[in-house]
């Protein structure tokens, strides 16, 4: 008697059976595939650009915007002078830029012998693996299985998420996070420490690990004072000094651009220098400022403001939800903080979904409420979710000059 073929149920059946791991490379090679497909799509409809002529291919399309200045230290590292205009004024320059990803790159270039074209966005779909078989390993410390995955799915679904096979640093930097995350949950210090090391220079924002750090630390104290927490000598000098060393990280780079360059503001005055052609400077370091002047910029009057106000209560209250309460305190307290650290300085625009992929811990609440939905209702967010990737894309990696919404 003939077997009959598999059916697709069978299949899918027997995927479930395999490794995590393997799991885990399925969806996101699988979905990395389908951005390629969008890439293309948007390309082929794009006019001619600053980096481009029109209709660029896959490689050319994925080498503009911000890779272009990865790729300039990837060629030529960073000038021991901080370039100033006719005005006197900082001009933009490489020093916004960490090290780690570019100088990755060329060590990936130098094994494979490809060039920055083709080694940065290779190299960034790599570390995108690494961090989703990471993140899945986090999402399991407070999810089942199942849920994890489907946290992960959501992850690369989200809307900023082609960005992780292009030739910027937010593979790598995603990686480190979720590396710093998992090792404190599962208490190794060490590697807890190495991997902020190894963040410090590849993303700005250490200053909201060091909250993070220093809050769970207040709540965990004031809980065993409480009898609620079991918070030994040992816990409390291991998060003290996890803070203090997120701290003192937070500055290591500018430090090096102001011994490099001989100018101690070599890093902040390079960064303000993007925010220059707006309002009051783009707010400068005022805590809050930039969103009140990104705000008048934008929108302006009382809607400016409203909106900013509506932000604030808005990430608050997403804490109020019973999945993202279930994610842990650590989690939670990260997330808070990564807020916090946004709304003090960073400067909102269109670059702000991307900004807020370090918050990808909030899908493992997501996948919560949906992962007991059925195959339709999930089927139609897939979608939904695939065309906000596209409308991302559309919005913010398509150039159409004169464009201000950059990715």
């Amino acid at each position: 008697m003939r077997k009959r073929p598999p059916q697709l149920a069978d299949r899918l059946i027997s995927i479930r059976t395999w490794p995590w791991w393997l799991q885990v490379l399925a969806v996101y090679f699988l979905v990395r595939l389908f951005d390629v497909v969008l890439f293309l799509y948007v390309g082929s409809i794009e006019g001619g650009s600053y980096w481009n002529h029109p209709n660029p291919n896959y490689f050319d399309f994925l080498n503009v915007w911000d890779v272009e200045w990865f790729g300039k230290i990837y060629a030529h590292g960073y000038p021991a002078v901080i370039p100033i205009d006719e005005l006197g004024q900082v001009k933009q320059n490489a020093w916004a830029f960490l090290p780690a990803f570019p100088y990755s790159v060329k060590a990936f270039s130098l094994l494979t012998g490809l060039s920055w074209k083709f080694a940065a966005p290779a190299l960034s779909t790599i570390f995108g693996a690494a961090f989703s078989l990471v993140g899945y390993r986090l999402f399991q410390t407070k999810l089942n299985s199942k849920t994890a995955l489907w946290a992960i799915i959501l992850v690369n679904l989200s809307a900023a998420a082609p960005v992780l096979q292009t030739g910027y640093a937010e593979s790598l930097g995603l990686l480190l996070i979720a590396l710093v995350l998992y090792f404190w949950l599962a208490d190794r210090f060490a590697l807890t420490l190495l991997a902020l090391a190894a963040l410090a220079f590849a993303r700005p924002g250490l200053a909201a690990f060091a909250l993070a750090f220093a809050a769970v630390w207040l709540i965990r104290f004031f809980r065993s004072r409480m009898g609620l927490d079991a918070f030994s000598v040992i816990d409390a000098v291991k998060l003290a000094g996890l803070s203090i060393a997120a701290l003192a990280l937070n500055f290591a780079w500018p430090a090096l651009a102001a011994v490099v360059t001989g100018r101690q503001d070599a890093y902040v005055a390079t960064e303000l220098a993007w925010r220059s052609a707006f309002p009051f400077g783009g707010g400068g370091l005022t805590p809050l400022a930039p969103w009140f002047s990104s705000a008048e910029y934008f929108i302006g009057g009382v809607a400016g403001i409203a909106t900013v106000i509506a932000a604030i209560i808005g990430a608050g209250l997403v804490f109020a939800i019973p999945a993202v309460r279930r994610l842990g305190l650590e989690l939670n307290l990260w997330v808070a903080s990564y807020f916090v650290y946004l709304f003090l300085f960073f400067f909102p625009q269109s670059s702000l979904v991307r900004i807020l992929l370090p918050s990808f811990v909030l899908f493992g609440a997501l996948a919560q409420r949906t992962e007991t939905w059925t195959t339709k209702r999930k089927a139609i967010l897939i979608a939904g979710m695939a065309l906000l990737q596209l409308a991302w894309l559309l919005t913010c990696w398509m150039y159409v000059p004169p464009d201000f919404s950059p990715p």
